[in-house]
């Protein structure tokens, strides 16, 4: 049986008092798995809760067409899956797998409704931390959607990389090129044509060489630091536009199954209005065929 003091530090439970966590104990079944286990599958209707005891789970979801899957995250001890299945029981938004031999506790959606009947507070302590962990998420959606990369980066640059920055971006521009033109043809005039001095480096300009081959030795690894650079921003932007995207589809897939709840819903009770108001209208075709059997029958009489 799970301890009181491990329950007691699950999150959704850890405001319980000890005679609810108490009692919460009974409902909990020990379950093992092996390594490569599926828990449950995305798809499958939800029943039960699961907390970690030893070892991890994976949380997966399907990707290109349910041929793959990818992972969104690990679970580990003391951690737990499944919760909004004791309250909703409609299908799982992911799958859970084992990553190795593992021990978890279960508790199934019937034992867990029976017991917040007899103790509703509980059931408003869990629903508090469960709206809690719900608005943290939306919250980290929005700072992960609001967020500005190249603004976080420069601000954690260090001066070194922001003199590279600056010379990779003026060395690559119309200007340098230009420039450094205009300086080559000056040098080499100046050192082919005799005026007033004598050339401080005759043809074929064997100094010029040595200061193009140290500019180039010198400029090729700033370039290549601040192409790491930018590499690394296209990186970080592609990940948070895949956690971002990610999270989006989670929810709209929330959203159609809650959607499409509602439209059972809906049917169901559309189902059993015509049915009723079928049941009445047979009631008052009968009713008003006895009626009829019975005025004929009082003309029969008469005419007798």
């Amino acid at each position: 049986m799970i301890s009181e003091e491990f329950l007691s530090k699950v999150p959704i439970f850890e405001k319980l008092s000890s005679e609810d966590v108490e009692s919460l104990r009974q409902l909990w079944q020990p379950r093992a798995l092996k390594a490569g286990e599926v828990l449950f599958r995305k798809g499958e209707l939800g029943n039960s809760m699961v907390i970690i005891e030893e070892g991890r789970i994976e949380i997966t979801v399907p990707i290109d067409n349910q041929k793959k899957e990818m992972q969104i995250s690990v679970l580990h001890e003391g951690e737990f899956v499944g919760e909004l299945a004791l309250l909703d029981e409609l299908p799982r938004t992911a799958t859970a797998k084992a990553l190795g031999p593992c021990r978890v506790q279960e508790m199934v959606r019937e034992d867990f409704l029976e017991f917040v009947h007899q103790r509703p507070s509980v059931a408003l302590s869990m629903l508090s931390e469960m709206s809690q962990r719900l608005r943290a998420t939306n919250e980290l959606v929005q700072s992960l959607a609001s967020r500005n990369v190249n603004q976080e980066i420069e601000e954690s640059q260090s001066f070194g990389e922001r003199l590279s920055d600056r010379i990779a971006e003026a060395g690559g521009s119309w200007g340098f090129i230009i420039g450094f033109a205009v300086f080559l043809a000056l040098w080499m005039v100046l050192n082919a044509v005799q005026l007033w001095f004598q050339p401080f480096d005759h043809y074929p300009f064997i100094f010029l060489n040595l200061i193009l081959s140290c500019v180039a030795a010198v400029q090729a690894p700033i370039i290549m630091m601040s192409q790491n650079r930018a590499q690394k921003k296209d990186r970080l932007k592609a990940e948070l536009d895949y956690q971002v995207n990610l999270k989006s589809e989670l929810m709209l897939q929330q959203l159609h199954m809650k959607f499409d709840e509602m439209r059972s819903t809906e049917l169901r009770e559309m189902h059993t209005s015509l049915t009723e108001e079928m049941d009445r209208l047979e009631y008052r075709m009968r009713v008003l065929e006895k009626r009829i059997e019975a005025h004929d029958l009082g003309h029969d009489q008469e005419a007798r």
